[in-house]
C-alpha cells in the first residue's frame, strides 16, 4: 500500500511545573461539599488472578457491595486496555492461540472470543490491544523467519462470528489508540535506531491514510481529553491533532518530569487531568505514589504519603507498601489511591483523599486483594 504523508510539526517548548503536596492529616470530607452517592468497581489482584469488587460510597463513607460481577475470575492478562467503563483483556493460551474478554463495568456485561484460530501452526507475539465502542484491535508479529511480519487485526465486536480484517504494516506496531473513527498505531523501526512513527487507519475503510514522524524513544500513545492523541516520552510529550495531524510538543524540566510514560494508566477526569501511579523518585520513600498531571497547566502533582499521613498511620495502621492504582471520584471530589499492604501479598486497601486544598484523608477500606484498576461508575 502506498502511504499518503500529511503532517505538520509544530515545536512548542513549555516547562512542566511540579508540586509536592503539603502535610495535613485529618479525617472526614469537606463539610462544604455536597455528598453524592457513587459506585466504585475495583479490579483486585489475588493469587495472580483478577476479580471485581463493587463498593458503595458517598463523600463521607465507603462500604463493600456484596453483589457479584458477571466477569469470571481470570489470571492476570498478558495485555489489557481500560477505556472508560470498558475493560478489554488478552490472554495467551498457546503459540498461536489466545482469547479476548471484554467487560463493561456500567452494565456488568461480559463477552469472550477466541482469536488466531485461523492461523494454524505459528509463533505469534501479541504487541498491543485497543478498543472502541464496536471494535477491538490487536497488533501482533509472526516470526516464521528472520524477518517478522506485522499485522493489525480489526475485529467487529457486533458481529455474531466476530468477523475481522487484517492490515499489514512494515514496522513494529507496539501501541494502539483510537479516536475520531481512526486507529493510531505507534510503530518502531528497529533497523533505524528505534525510530518512531504514528500510522493512522481510517476505520470507515480500514485504509492507512497518514504516517506521522514521532522522533525516537516514544513509550506509548493514548487519547487525551480533547480526542487528540498523546505521544509520551520520558522527557516530553507530543499532542497529535487527530484531525490535522499537526504535533505540538511539551518538554519537561529535568527536575519536573511527570513520569507517566512508563505507566499503563489512561484515567482522565472531565477536565482532562491524568491520574496514575508514579515512581516516587525523591518525593517519597515509598516506591510508587499517586500522581495527577494537568495538561492544561502542564502541572504534575505528586501525593507523597509522608505529607498527609503520619508514620503511625501509614506504616502501622494502614501498612502501606506501595501504590498500585489511582482514580478519582468526580462527584465527591475525592482522589482514590489503591495500595498493597506490607508483608501481605494478597491484601490491599483503598484510601480516599480530599484534595480541594491541602490533601486530607477521608477514609480507608481494607480489601481482600490488591487494587489493580479503579473505575467510578
Amino acid at each position: 500500500m502506498k502511504f499518503k504523508f500529511a503532517f505538520y510539526l509544530l515545536s512548542t517548548l513549555l516547562i512542566a511545573s511540579c508540586s509536592k503536596s503539603e502535610n495535613d492529616e485529618s479525617n472526614g470530607g469537606d463539610g462544604n461539599m455536597p455528598s453524592i452517592e457513587a459506585e466504585y468497581a475495583l479490579l483486585l489482584k489475588k493469587d495472580n488472578k483478577l476479580s471485581v469488587q463493587f463498593l458503595n460510597a458517598n463523600a463521607n463513607t465507603i462500604t463493600l457491595n456484596p453483589n457479584e460481577s458477571s466477569l469470571a475470575e481470570k489470571i492476570v492478562p498478558n495485555l489489557y486496555d481500560l477505556e472508560g467503563a470498558n475493560f478489554l483483556q488478552y490472554h495467551r493460551t498457546g503459540n498461536c492461540q489466545g482469547s479476548l474478554t471484554k467487560y463493561n463495568f456500567s452494565n456488568d456485561s461480559a463477552s469472550e472470543m477466541v482469536v488466531f484460530s485461523d492461523l494454524g501452526n505459528c509463533n505469534i507475539n501479541v504487541l498491543a490491544i485497543a478498543q472502541s465502542a464496536n471494535t477491538m484491535f490487536i497488533s501482533y508479529e509472526t516470526a516464521e523467519s528472520n524477518s517478522p511480519d506485522y499485522t493489525i487485526r480489526i475485529i467487529d465486536a457486533t458481529s455474531a462470528d466476530f468477523s475481522y480484517e487484517d492490515v499489514m504494516v512494515e514496522k513494529k506496531p507496539f501501541d494502539l489508540a483510537t479516536t475520531n473513527n481512526k486507529l493510531f498505531i505507534l510503530t518502531q523501526d528497529e533497523a533505524e535506531a528505534n525510530k518512531n512513527n504514528v500510522l493512522v487507519i481510517d476505520l470507515s475503510t480500514n485504509n492507512l491514510i497518514h504516517e506521522v514522524p514521532a522522533g525516537n524513544d516514544a513509550k506509548r500513545i493514548f487519547k487525551d481529553g480533547s480526542n487528540n492523541i498523546l505521544i509520551s516520552y520520558e522527557g516530553l510529550h507530543g499532542i497529535l491533532n487527530s484531525t490535522t495531524m499537526a504535533v505540538n510538543y511539551v518538554r519537561y524540566r529535568e527536575d519536573a518530569k511527570p513520569k507517566f510514560a512508563s505507566t499503563n494508566s489512561k484515567r482522565l477526569d472531565d477536565t482532562g487531568r491524568l491520574y496514575y501511579p508514579s515512581n516516587s523518585g525523591d518525593f517519597s520513600d515509598y516506591p510508587q505514589i499517586a500522581a495527577v498531571y494537568d495538561f492544561s497547566q502542564n502541572l504534575a502533582t505528586f501525593y507523597a504519603y509522608e505529607n498527609f499521613l503520619t508514620e503511625q498511620k501509614r506504616d502501622f495502621e494502614l501498612k502501606i507498601e506501595t501504590t498500585t492504582a489511582v482514580g478519582f471520584d468526580e462527584e465527591n471530589n475525592l482522589l482514590l489511591i489503591g495500595y498493597k499492604k506490607t508483608g501481605e501479598i494478597n491484601k490491599g486497601g483503598l484510601l480516599r483523599v480530599q484534595t480541594a486544598t491541602a490533601p486530607n484523608l477521608v477514609d480507608n477500606i481494607n480489601l481482600d486483594g490488591v487494587p489493580y484498576e479503579i473505575v467510578v461508575k
